[in-house]
């Protein structure tokens, strides 16, 4: 078995690579042009650009890609009669799919472990460099809602805010507001520098007690928000990008303060799933593969798998359009399609055992 798997493998992956790198350079080539004249005239920022267009082209190409580069493994395997004389040799249907399979989930989990990374905000990086020649971008005027506070942040940047006021709210009523000139983070927690703090007392009444006013160098604040988070959320209105990492933790911090989740979940199982769709896709259209070439035209053929998978990844792409604009609930947009997907390959590989 083992010459078999090498066999198969080395035919398979020598197709992937070939229209992976292709792909890639062609989507790179086109994108580069575009916006050629929108690049800062820099040479450092113009490779930059080209590395992280590079990354960004990776979550649209692999997939295709890998069912792709199934489809013209097998079709050349058909010509040459080469498939048949697998089947002669005494493997079954099963077998032959089982290590291209493999070698599809290999690469899924790949891309899935590099989302845990600043890998997953490579088309933001990219988009930085157009708008504002700069490969991060500062945020700024986030109001946010956390246990029974309100905070406004006038402006974010990486492990520091600026101009914070904290405002703790009971009963629609301000309690107390605490301002602070920066905060900077110290790798658990927040210091809020230059602080002041007002506290309104429970009732206002002339002559009696009014507003306690105090002076901090610093105090601890903002528990529970990472400078990442903060990040994300200050970018929000530009639609930034997560990590899956970020985003579970985004997720656990905007459902505990009521706050709708519905994009989160969506760049989230965007993440996570969406890379699945290509081997379980895999599975369903090889066994509507021919064994031999002598009753169809492959040329016809192959144009029509072709076609077939571009019209399911743009299904799911349109899905995934519609989950974001909270059109459909990402269960219903990303999840179910994925899993029906998963459902029809297992049962077409048990089919043939």
């Amino acid at each position: 078995m083992n010459v078999f798997f090498r066999y198969i493998s080395s035919l398979y992956l020598k197709s992937f690579f070939i229209l992976f790198f292709s792909l890639t350079f062609f989507f790179v080539a086109i994108d580069f042009l575009v916006n050629f004249n929108k690049i800062p005239k820099s040479a450092n920022l113009e490779l930059l650009y080209i590395l992280f267009l590079t990354c960004s082209a990776v979550s649209y190409i692999l997939p295709l890609a890998i069912v792709f580069a199934l489809i013209l493994c097998v079709f050349n395997m058909i010509r040459s009669n080469e498939f048949v004389s697998l089947y002669a040799l005494g493997l079954s249907k099963n077998q032959v799919i089982f290590y291209p399979f493999l070698w599809a989930l290999f690469f899924c989990f790949v891309y899935i472990g590099l989302n845990f990374t600043p890998f997953a905000y490579a088309n933001e990086y990219k988009s930085n460099i157009i708008k504002t020649g700069l490969v991060s971008r500062e945020g700024g005027n986030v109001l946010i809602k956390y246990d029974n506070k309100f905070v406004y942040i006038e402006k974010t940047s990486t492990n520091s805010l600026y101009n914070v006021k904290i405002f703790d709210v009971k009963n629609l009523d301000i309690k107390q507001l605490t301002q602070a000139k920066k905060a900077q983070f110290n790798g658990q927690s927040w210091e809020l520098i230059d602080v002041k703090t007002i506290k309104v007392p429970d009732k206002l009444i002339v002559s009696q007690e009014g507003l306690k006013i105090k002076d901090f160098k610093s105090i601890k604040g903002l528990e529970n928000f990472s400078p990442k988070i903060l990040e994300r959320i200050s970018l929000v209105e530009s639609d930034p990008s997560y990590s899956i990492s970020d985003a579970l933790e985004s997720i656990l911090i905007f459902a505990k303060q009521d706050i709708s989740t519905n994009t989160l979940r969506t760049s989230l199982y965007s993440l996570v799933f969406i890379p699945f769709f290509a081997p379980f896709l895999m599975l369903v259209i090889y066994y509507y593969f021919p064994i031999t070439a002598r009753f169809f035209n492959l040329a016809f053929l192959a144009f029509v798998f072709f076609i077939s998978v571009l019209s399911a990844w743009g299904l799911l792409f349109l899905l995934t359009r519609l989950s974001e604009n909270e059109i459909l609930l990402p269960e219903f947009g990303i999840m179910l399609p994925i899993f029906i997907l998963i459902c029809m390959g297992s049962w077409f590989y048990y089919k043939n055992k």
